[in-house]
């Protein structure tokens, strides 16, 4: 009889620890939505198209465009971590992110 002895070569089986999101927002009336695009798929097409959706919908609503912010995952990382992100879009006012668009 043979033995083999297998490796799970994707590291640790453990679970990470989850941290809960924030409760959904009931409506984007007069909210101010904030871009953060990871520079992965027509950000200059797609986002002007999901600004007029959402305006048709919620015409009070405020965006602060994602050229406003770090493009790219590349240079969010570089330039701050998770909490870095998080209090640059707090420190803006959003009470939204659309992060990325596609892809």
């Amino acid at each position: 009889m043979v033995t083999l002895t297998v490796f799970n070569p994707t590291g640790s089986a453990q679970a990470a620890k989850l941290q809960s999101h924030a409760p959904r927002l009931a409506d984007l009336k007069g909210k101010t939505i904030c871009e953060l695009w990871n520079d992965a798929f027509e950000g200059p097409r797609t986002f002007p198209l999901i600004r007029e959706l959402l305006k048709k919908r919620f015409p009070d609503i405020r965006f602060i465009p994602y050229s406003d912010f770090p493009i790219g995952s590349h240079k969010i990382d570089d330039a701050m971590d998770v909490d870095g992100v998080t209090n640059m879009v707090v420190a803006r006012g959003c009470d939204a992110v659309i992060g990325g668009n596609a892809g």
